[in-house]
């Protein structure tokens, strides 16, 4: 396992998603959404390998294979089995 830091990426909203799945759809701030694109990208120049981690607050919301880089600002996370779209939305929004 090598080793790994988190970046901090910024929100501007989130809301669960309104797809019937559990899932929280985000928008990000311009930085943000920078950032997001540059780990997406950083992850698909590493290999089939690679994995994002995907953490809100202290707690692992994803694990995910990125096939490609991101465009835009806006994702869909899904929450871990044990975690809920709601409990995603307001630990992002801080509440």
């Amino acid at each position: 396992m090598l080793p790994f830091t988190f970046e901090e990426v910024g929100v501007k909203e989130s809301s669960v998603a309104e797809s019937g799945q559990s899932a929280v759809d985000v928008t990000f701030t311009k930085d943000g959404a920078k950032v997001w694109q540059e780990l997406t990208e950083e992850a698909v120049g590493t290999g089939d390998s690679a994995r994002l981690l995907v953490k809100v607050g202290d707690k692992l919301q994803s694990v995910v294979r990125v096939m490609d880089a991101m465009k835009g600002d806006q994702a869909q996370i899904v929450p871990g089995t044990d975690g809920s779209a709601q409990d995603v939305v307001d630990l992002i929004q801080g509440n």
